[in-house]
């Protein structure tokens, strides 16, 4: 009895079944949205601090992108560790205002989920 309540104690809390292709569409805004800014590297005007922040900017754009689609294959495999790194990828991409549009549904469902899962 005792090993099985440690067994469902354990057990990741359901996500629900559309965030994995949230995460993904929200990966592919951000990539094309790294695509933009990349663009703007052949400016003249791309020197210096200007230079520094685009290049910011396009890295930040292809980690969340990547983390997003790492989560979401982790959450379609339902991995342990899917759960925070979709969130890390939601948060990431909602920070970026670009992929906010996938970011907060992604978000809000694992932290909806999560407290669902304790009650």
């Amino acid at each position: 009895m005792q090993a099985r309540q440690e067994e469902t104690s354990r057990a990741p809390a359901d996500t629900p079944p559309w965030v994995w292709p949230v995460l993904l569409i929200g990966a592919v805004v951000m990539l094309g949205w790294a695509w933009f800014i990349i663009g703007f590297l052949a400016e003249p005007s791309a020197v210096g601090r200007v230079r520094i922040v685009l290049l910011t900017s396009a890295a930040y754009s292809i980690g969340s992108a990547l983390f997003g689609v790492i989560g979401a294959v982790g959450l379609i495999r339902r991995e342990r560790w899917a759960r925070m790194l979709a969130a890390i990828a939601a948060s990431a991409m909602t920070l970026s205002g670009v992929g906010a549009i996938a970011g907060i549904p992604a978000l809000v469902a694992l932290l909806s989920s999560r407290n669902s899962a304790r009650n």
